[in-house]
């Protein structure tokens, strides 16, 4: 009996024992489990949920990008096809102007003189308006003026106005067109040496400066001394038209005249100039 129950409390106290170990391993897995949550949500709020945000904040960065790319391309795009509407519209402008002088003047000209001598067209003669070597010379010694030299029994309103000029030396050359009889008011085509040209309406007051219209450099002009070159006006209504070496250059707007006679000048920026001028030809429009 005493054995009996000798064994009985051995089991006991083993059985006791597993209940313990059993608790304590209950404890300890609670614990990591807890351990575990505890990191995994510690990882959620430190590391995975900001790395979704930033991937959501990047992915709507990118489509903001993208849609600035696409804003600016179409943009880019708008301002091309502008400019090259622009474009085509300039040349379609530039072919019209270079297309109405080529029909003008493969007609025979209303007047063609060769400026080899005084003539009907009464040119300016005297204080450096000359006759010489077949030619029509004009000459301007002073600084800072031009000498206007006008064939006075003309009086124009459309036309094609054309000379041959050429500068023996100092700056430039150029024609006159509806200037007033007493030449009191003028257009002037200005053409230097060194490949510049310049486009003024004259209006005859001494204390006032001839107001520039448009001006620039062009590859059209032969550059240098004793070089030919070919000026020509396309006068109609209020439109001006000019032309160097029988191509198109630039056009002006312009109502203040509208008729007046025709001229050649020397033109003395800096030096003594001294221009000679043969062949005007001028079709009547």
């Amino acid at each position: 009996m005493m054995e009996f129950e000798a064994k009985s409390n051995t089991g006991l106290l083993k059985t006791t024992g597993r209940h313990r170990f059993s608790k304590i391993t209950l404890a300890i897995a609670l614990a990591l489990l807890l351990v575990v949550g505890i990191s995994t949500l510690i990882g959620y709020n430190v590391v995975y949920h900001p790395y979704i945000l930033r991937i959501q904040g990047t992915a709507t960065s990118i489509a903001r990008i993208q849609e600035t790319v696409h804003a600016r391309a179409t943009h880019a795009a708008q301002i091309s096809a502008t400019l090259v509407a622009q474009d085509r519209a300039t040349a379609t402008a530039v072919a019209r102007h270079q297309n109405n002088y080529d029909l003008i003047t493969r007609a025979f000209p209303n007047i063609n003189d060769d400026l080899h001598n005084p003539d009907i067209y009464n040119w300016d003669t005297g204080s450096g308006c000359t006759f010489s070597n077949s030619a029509y010379n004009v000459a301007v010694a002073e600084k800072g003026f031009f000498l206007p030299c006008i064939a006075k029994n003309t009086s124009l309103n459309n036309f094609v106005y054309q000379v041959d000029m050429k500068i023996i030396r100092g700056d430039a050359g150029g024609l006159i067109v509806r200037a007033r009889g007493d030449n009191s008011q003028s257009y002037i085509f200005v053409v230097g040496q060194d490949g510049s040209y310049s486009i003024y309406y004259y209006s005859g007051e001494d204390k006032k400066a001839a107001q520039t219209l448009t001006d620039g450099y062009n590859s059209q002009i032969i550059m240098g001394y004793k070089q030919v070159n070919t000026l020509a006006v396309l006068a109609s209504g209020s439109s001006l038209d000019f032309y160097i070496n029988r191509k198109y250059v630039t056009s002006v707007i312009d109502t203040t005249l509208s008729s007046g006679q025709i001229g050649v000048l020397a033109n003395n920026y800096k030096r003594s100039t001294l221009v000679t001028y043969s062949h005007a030809r001028i079709w009547k429009l």
